[in-house]
């Protein structure tokens, strides 16, 4: 549990380094660097259409591994996350796991990494629906990516581009129109959704 933990931290840190050398470089005053981020309090709105959206894309993607056998067989995969959380069976060990996991070591992470720096960067650089659709593509791809280590499925990869694409589309929308910039309700959707998953892939699969 303490490994867990620490490297939850470990990850959070990381992805927040090249946000925090860029905060450095530029200091954007009279922003301090969760500002910058966005790491701020969100509208109550944006929080709660965040967690309707994880409640969305989540449940479509646990009805296809309830019904598709080859999707199923990927997010069990010992080498995914998912197929990690498989392993550590039912307990309050594996509960606090999971909530470290899902909520600190990948959500909080990419979603400061990319919905705080890439995104809000990019749409600076170019405008909103730009930007957003950049990120939100690379943000994708980047999952294919990681599941391709995994399998040759042409449609789950395509899936698993889609889906996390169309989430990090939205939850920027979400983050930039409805709440003041603030990363959080993305960071609620991204958590909610992979405790959803996590869970149900580790103890009911």
């Amino acid at each position: 549990m303490i490994d867990t933990l620490i490297s939850a931290v470990q990850q959070v840190a990381i992805f927040s380094l090249i946000p925090l050398v860029f905060y450095l470089i530029k200091r954007p005053k009279p922003l301090s660097f969760w500002q910058y981020i966005g790491l701020t309090p969100a509208t109550r709105k944006a929080n709660l259409l965040a967690l309707a959206l994880s409640l969305c894309l989540a449940t479509f993607m646990l009805v296809l591994a309830s019904t598709q056998a080859a999707i199923a067989d990927i997010m069990t995969h010992p080498k995914s996350v998912t197929g990690a959380m498989r392993q550590l069976g039912f307990g309050a060990e594996a509960i606090l796991t999971i909530g470290l996991v899902a909520i600190l070591k990948t959500a909080l992470a990419e979603e400061i990494f990319f919905r705080g720096f890439l995104a809000k960067r990019l749409i600076a650089m170019t405008n909103f629906w730009t930007g957003n659709v950049i990120q939100a593509v690379i943000f994708g791809a980047i999952h294919s990516l990681l599941f391709a280590t995994m399998t040759a499925n042409f449609w789950f990869l395509a899936l698993i581009f889609i889906v996390p694409t169309i989430g990090a589309l939205i939850k920027t929308y979400l983050n930039e129109k409805l709440a003041n910039g603030s990363i959080v309700p993305g960071w609620i959707a991204h958590a909610s959704g992979n405790v959803l998953a996590y869970s149900y892939v580790a103890f009911l699969l």
